[in-house]
């Protein structure tokens, strides 16, 4: 069976930093693109296991000095060969370097650039620093989420407004590659992580430009599907998520828990408090994996809730091919691989690309170097030597390692053996 790469030959050159761009490269390198991430000399993020899991892994890594001139030539001269020139630093960082789109797109009009930022460009707030949390802030996501009477919001973690720019990111460079394909020429592709926030919440920010009201979170509620909730299982910590979403569904669930099947949607979200008390009774009583079967046979949306130890061995993943192993050189992790997500959609027929290691910063200077310039080892040792390039070895990891998490049988339930 063939690997599925329809960005095969295609170079990405990526200044990235941080969660947003990342993982968006990294959707291009599954695809099959050539993504070459620049890092700085510091190598700040080679040390957290969170960012080498989640969105560096497979893409070969290069560390550029651009302070220095022959560094900057470098980096240009690797532009010059790349058919999409990335970053997610503020618009003007790459501008000091010669390295904005204006400058690389006047010498090469078929190059695409992706400028990833907090608040997008134009704008008073363009060159404003931000990070995932701030521009779920900014974006109206945090006041949504917080539960009405638990103001101020509470910050997140960032998560969404950080995938949702990678992706649509990603979205952006596959859509410019092929427009370049029939007229020849690239783009300069400008995404805004707050826009990305706004575009999620979309009914909601609709709903407060019709009315002028802004709508309150409550959680497990929604005026279409009712009852809809998380309500406990049997066990310490055990839940399961239910959501009647028709009238038909209802009828059902109620002939089980002994309530009246006749209860308009109207009644239902008037007496929703009673009904919640009622259905939490009755799935105490029941394994949460066993109850969503019989639920699903009955047409009722039901799910376990999963902590993310559990996900890692769920059947369905294991029919999907939903996890690969990842090898590490990584020692004092106490394990050579982890598990970890390819692109959660697929093509029938074709197999995904397999998820490579993590290389770290400079790993990858002398076959970059090779590949994209055709410079000998000589002219790498010369500019690593200068400073121009960095090469560093594997920094110890800060956090703890997940592998110290898993069942022994983990792989095996994981479908990984």
């Amino acid at each position: 069976m063939q690997t599925f790469k329809p960005l095969a030959g295609v170079r990405v050159l990526s200044f990235e930093l941080a969660f947003s761009l990342p993982s968006g490269t990294r959707a291009l390198h599954d695809m099959g693109a050539d993504v070459v991430r620049v890092s700085p000399p510091e190598r700040s993020q080679d040390r957290y296991i969170s960012v080498i899991d989640g969105v560096f892994h497979g893409k070969r890594c290069i560390s550029i000095d651009l302070t220095t001139e022959s560094g900057r030539d470098i980096a240009c001269r690797l532009a010059d060969q790349a058919d999409v020139v990335c970053s997610n630093f503020r618009p003007h960082v790459l501008g000091k370097y010669g390295l904005d789109a204006d400058t690389l797109r006047r010498q090469r009009p078929e190059l695409i650039c992706l400028q990833v930022s907090g608040y997008g460009t134009p704008g008073p707030w363009s060159e404003y620093p931000a990070f995932g949390p701030s521009t779920e802030a900014a974006g109206g996501l945090t006041w949504l989420m917080a539960p009405q009477g638990e103001r101020p919001a509470r910050l997140g973690t960032g998560v969404f407004s950080d995938q949702l720019s990678g992706r649509h990111s990603a979205l952006a460079v596959v859509a410019a590659l092929r427009k370049r394909q029939e007229s020849g020429r690239g783009a300069t592709i400008d995404h805004s992580m707050t826009a990305a926030i706004s575009h999620l919440i979309g009914i909601p920010l609709t709903r407060a430009g019709l009315t002028g009201e802004v709508p309150d979170y409550r959680p497990n509620r929604d005026s279409r599907y009712v009852p809809q909730g998380i309500y406990p299982a049997r066990g310490t910590d055990e839940w399961i998520a239910i959501s009647t979403q028709s009238d038909a569904a209802w009828h059902a669930l109620a002939e089980l828990i002994g309530l009246d099947p006749a209860l308009s949607k109207a009644d239902r979200q008037a007496a929703h408090d009673a009904i919640d008390a009622a259905l939490a009774r009755w799935t105490a009583g029941f394994d949460k994996d066993e109850l969503t079967e019989r639920l699903q046979s009955l047409g009722v949306a039901a799910a376990p809730v999963r902590t993310v130890r559990d996900s890692n061995s769920d059947p369905q993943f294991a029919a999907r091919g939903a996890l690969q192993m990842v090898r590490h050189r990584r020692p004092k992790l106490g394990h050579d691989a982890h598990p970890h997500p390819p692109l959660p959609w697929r093509i029938v027929g074709r197999n995904r690309r397999r998820v490579t290691d993590y290389r770290h910063t400079g790993q990858d200077n002398r076959a970059v170097m090779r590949d994209w310039l055709a410079m000998d080892d000589a002219a790498v040792t010369a500019l690593e030597r200068s400073g121009a390039l960095t090469k560093a070895p594997p920094l110890e990891l800060a956090e703890r390692p997940a592998s110290a998490l898993r069942d022994a049988d983990f792989a095996s339930k994981a479908g990984l053996e």
